[in-house]
């Protein structure tokens, strides 16, 4: 770890309101009332926030671009930082150890990082479809998506950071100098600092091609057996499980060789299928159809997407994810089946379906706490979903959920105390915990920083 010193005292230039004002999430479902809301516009604004507590009351709460359907945002009477104006992507070079990286600000979101790696002709294999969320949240934070090649969370890829720890210092660290120090941070949820800038490993883009499919089964057993089959028949598959019609929206994907564009050939099938796919999400699967695309071939950072802010009636999303081992792929299926049934004919009201994801666990020491931390295997993510419903039948949906969750090996619930929640990333796992430096700050962080 370096420390630089610290630098003499000197003004805030970014944006300082303190009038009282209330922020929303994305959703609209979660609100605060901050003492003082910042937009830094500089690392230095950064260190004079966290060193003047008279001015910037803590504790001090970092947000990207509050797209996190969770209690993340919430700061009463603190000091809300929005990293949103340190978006630079500072450009490519390479690290002490050859690897081609980019340098990237914190307040980065992911489509604008996607879309510049693409006109450079590389990528970061991870690349899922909510292009809102900053740099700085999911490089310190839990994130998921069925990856080609790489294990399918966006810290996996991030080999370096500066940060601001809790006396204003700017530090920094590294995966080849910092070692396990490096490694907690990352799954700190912003607890051992604010992030201001990544190193992220970058390579040659490459093309993806998708079969799309929707299938129907006479039993949870036969759609959990569809699963599998169709993640072994692809070189990565997501999936989408409709529990209460025992069928399944299957997108496998496969190789398709290097290429940064999505070739002509595949269009305009392939931008009809982005399209509807980001309404799809956008409005929490309401209503929207979605075509059902073979053969393309496209650049899957085209489908890394951005969304509007839904109106107070309009559907939009909500879910909560549970992780668990690839193992247990059957009877989670079959009890979230039985579950779902029995809900429906109690109150007639079911989710809109199950978002599914496969995502390859590393070694544990370098994924030490939080999703992913049980060591080499293969994990599935089962997201529930639903378009903003009434919030009492959300409170019963995921309620019901836990307790069906917690007799399987390798189950972590993304959850929060309270049962509205419905996305928090907060780890409830008794295996998992802050290691002993989240303990020790003083005034940085008080919430989480994952999808925001």
């Amino acid at each position: 770890m370096r420390e630089n010193q610290p630098i003499t005292k000197t003004p805030f230039h970014g944006v300082v309101l303190d009038d009282g004002r209330t922020f929303t999430n994305w959703g609209l479902s979660r609100s605060t009332r901050p003492a003082v809301y910042l937009e830094p516009v500089s690392y230095a604004d950064v260190q004079v926030a966290v060193r003047d507590d008279k001015r910037f009351p803590s504790p001090i709460h970092p947000v990207g671009s509050m797209h996190s359907v969770t209690s993340t945002i919430v700061n009463d009477g603190g000091t809300l930082l929005c990293t949103r104006k340190l978006d630079e992507v500072i450009g490519l070079e390479h690290d002490p150890t050859g690897r081609q990286v980019v340098r990237v600000q914190a307040g980065c979101r992911l489509k604008k990082l996607n879309l510049w790696l693409q006109t450079h002709g590389v990528e970061i294999p991870f690349q899922a479809e909510i292009g809102e969320a900053t740099v700085g949240s999911v490089a310190a934070g839990d994130s998921k998506e069925s990856s080609l090649d790489g294990p399918g969370y966006f810290s996996a890829h991030v080999v370096g950071l500066t940060y601001v720890n809790e006396r204003g210092e700017l530090c920094s660290l590294s995966d080849h100098q910092d070692g396990a120090a490096f490694h907690e941070f990352k799954c700190s949820f912003g607890l051992s600092g604010i992030v201001v800038e990544c190193l992220l490993e970058v390579r040659p883009a490459t093309l993806c091609r998708s079969d799309t499919s929707i299938q129907a089964f006479a039993s949870p057993e036969d759609l959990a057996a569809g699963l599998m089959k169709a993640r072994e028949g692809s070189d990565s598959l997501f999936a989408i499980v409709f529990l209460h019609q025992l069928a399944c929206f299957f997108d496998q994907h496969y190789h398709a060789g290097l290429g940064a564009f999505t070739p002509e050939s595949s269009q305009p099938a392939c931008e009809e299928f982005r399209v509807a796919k980001r309404l799809a999400i956008q409005r929490g699967f309401d209503g929207v159809p979605v075509p059902e695309p073979k053969g393309i071939v496209y650049s899957r950072a085209d489908f890394v997407n951005e969304y509007w802010r839904p109106s107070a009636d309009e559907s939009r999303l909500d879910f909560q994810l549970y992780e668990h081992d690839l193992s247990q792929l059957t009877p989670v299926v079959v009890e979230s089946f039985q579950f779902t049934k029995a809900f429906e004919e109690r109150t007639g009201f079911v989710p809109k379906g199950w978002a599914t994801f496969f995502v390859n666990r590393p070694d544990k020491s370098k994924k030490p706490f939080g999703l992913y931390s049980g060591g080499p295997g293969v994990s599935f993510s089962f997201e529930s979903f639903l378009p903003q419903p009434n919030r009492s039948l959300v409170a019963g949906i995921f309620a019901g959920l836990q307790p069906a969750r917690n007799s399987h090996a390798r189950r972590k619930c993304v959850t929060n105390s309270d049962p509205v929640v419905t996305a928090s990333r907060r780890e409830d796992s008794e295996e998992t915990g802050a290691p002993e430096v989240h303990h020790q700050i003083l005034r940085t962080v008080s919430g989480l920083a994952v999808g925001v």
